[in-house]
């Protein structure tokens, strides 16, 4: 798995999940083996954006990096 595969299968994930929120980032971060470096950067991108539009669920189109 490349340096960065989990993350981004992670961030796939939480994205389908009915509710992004500090439970589901965790679980996130222990169903595909992440960094602590890594969860945190899932807890600053998903919790920042709920606390700015807490009723807008940030889109997938928001997480492409290619």
């Amino acid at each position: 798995m490349s340096e960065h595969e989990a993350l981004r299968k992670a961030l796939h994930w939480l994205t389908e999940q009915p509710r992004i929120d500090a439970a589901a980032i965790a679980e996130a971060s222990r169903h595909f083996d992440l960094s602590p470096l890594d969860e945190q950067f899932l807890r600053d991108y998903f919790l920042r954006q709920l606390r700015q539009a807490p009723s807008k669920k940030p889109q997938s189109d928001d997480l492409k990096s290619n």
